[in-house]
């Protein structure tokens, strides 16, 4: 019978060392290759820069050309002063009831937790 697996020759080409991989690599890949600090400057440069005209774009107003304010008309007018002096208070108290007891359930909670025996 005939074998029915089929066997792959084995490919003749050696693997390229690191320096014959660098030679075909683009000039700028190469670049940060060889200086790593130009990914820390490109990478710090770039915000700061988009800062830095997004600021100044966000503070241009162009020209304004500058105007004169009309007087205002002066209207004399005397105010009685009819408002009572409101005491009351206006946060109810089932108000700072619930949070109270919102409070303390959260510390009850956080209490009991602390308690648990600590698994290492």
């Amino acid at each position: 019978m005939m074998n029915s697996h089929s066997v792959k020759p084995e490919s003749s080409e050696t693997a390229k060392s690191s320096t014959e991989e660098l030679k075909n690599t683009t000039p700028s890949k190469n670049l940060f290759v060889r200086h790593p600090w130009l990914w820390f400057v490109g990478l710090l440069g770039l915000p700061l820069i988009v800062g830095i005209f997004s600021y100044y774009q966000l503070i241009y107003t162009g020209y304004v050309p500058k105007i004169e304010p009309e007087k205002p008309i002066e209207v004399v007018r005397e105010e009685v002063n009819t408002k009572l002096p409101n005491n009351s208070n206006p946060t109810p108290l089932w108000l700072m009831l619930a949070i109270a007891l919102s409070c303390a359930s959260g510390c009850l909670v956080i209490y009991r937790l602390l308690k648990l025996p600590q698994r290492v």
